[in-house]
C-alpha cells in the first residue's frame, strides 16, 4: 500500500493506492492550522503504507515536519516528487525543467494519463494555474495567478473604502453581478480566472488548430466552472493521480 500525499499552499490531500486502485482524496487544512490537528489526520490513522510519494509546494518547513514524521509512524523514507525533463512522452517545456512546479508537473502527467490527446489543466488553489499540452505532449508552458480568496485579501488588505464597505455588506448570491460589496468583490476574483481559464483554452486551440480537453481540479474548481464559457471536467485528485502514475512505475536501484 502507498500513501500519496500534496501539499498545496492551504490544503494537503492524500489518498492510498493498493492494487485495487486510488481510494478517495481526503483533504484537511494545514495553513495557520492548530499543531496536531493535520498530522494526526495524515498518521494516525492506523493504516501503514510501504511507500509514500509526496508533491509538496508549501516550503522546506513542511518538507521537513513530513520527512521526520513518516520516518517516525511508518518507519519509511518519504520521496518527494520534482519536475523532470521528460516522463512517457509527455515533455517538460520550461526553459529550467526543474523550476516547474510539483504540483503543476504531476497534474500534467494525471491529465496525460487520462487524454492522451491536446489538453489544457486549470489548477484552482490558493494560486490558479494553467498548463497546456499539445498533441504530442509538448508541454507549452503555463500561466499563474492570485486564487479567489489571494484576490479578496488583497482587496480587503490594500484598500480602504473597499474594506470598509465590504464590513457593511450584505452577502447575496441572487443575480449575476452582485448588489452588495463583499459579492462584488467575490465574484470580480471569479470572473478574472474563469475570464483567465476560457482566453488560455481559445489561444491553446488558435495556436494549435487542436480543441484541448480541459481538466480543472483544485479546492476552487467548482466556483470557476460555474463562470466559465468552455466545459471541462473536475478532477479533484489530479496531482494525485499524478502521483499514482509514478508510484507504478518500477523502482530505480
Amino acid at each position: 500500500m502507498i500513501l500519496v500525499i500534496d501539499v498545496g499552499n492551504t490544503r494537503l490531500k492524500w489518498a492510498w493506492l493498493t492494487s485495487t486502485g486510488l481510494s478517495n482524496q481526503q483533504a484537511i487544512v494545514h495553513r495557520d492550522a492548530k499543531p496536531g490537528i493535520w498530522t494526526a489526520a495524515l498518521f494516525e490513522s492506523g493504516q501503514r503504507p510501504t511507500r509514500v510519494l509526496v508533491s509538496n509546494v508549501a516550503g522546506s518547513g513542511m518538507a521537513k515536519t513530513l520527512t521526520q514524521l513518516s520516518k517516525k509512524k511508518f518507519r519509511v523514507k518519504v520521496e518527494f516528487v520534482t519536475a523532470a525533463q521528460e516522463f512517457h512522452g509527455l515533455t517538460n517545456g520550461y526553459l529550467d525543467p526543474s523550476l516547474l512546479g510539483a504540483d503543476r508537473w504531476l497534474a500534467l502527467i494525471g491529465a496525460w494519463t487520462l487524454a492522451r490527446s491536446a489538453l489544457c489543466v486549470v489548477d484552482a488553489g490558493t494560486a490558479v494555474k494553467v498548463d497546456s499540452v499539445d498533441a504530442n505532449g509538448q508541454h507549452l508552458g503555463g500561466l499563474i495567478a492570485p486564487g479567489i480568496h489571494m484576490m479578496r485579501e488583497a482587496l480587503m488588505s490594500k484598500t480602504s473604502d473597499i474594506a470598509k464597505a465590504a464590513e457593511h455588506s450584505t452577502p447575496s448570491l441572487a443575480g449575476i453581478l452582485a448588489n452588495n460589496t463583499i459579492g462584488a468583490v467575490s465574484r470580480g476574483a471569479v470572473f478574472a480566472l474563469a475570464g483567465m481559464a476560457d482566453r488560455a483554452a481559445e489561444v491553446i486551440e488558435q495556436s494549435t488548430g487542436v480543441k484541448p480537453k480541459l481538466f480543472i481540479t483544485g479546492g476552487d474548481a467548482g466556483m470557476i466552472t460555474g463562470t466559465m464559457r468552455c466545459h471541462g471536467e473536475i478532477v479533484p485528485d489530479l496531482v494525485l493521480q499524478g502521483l499514482a502514475v509514478i508510484a507504478a512505475q518500477p523502482v530505480q536501484a
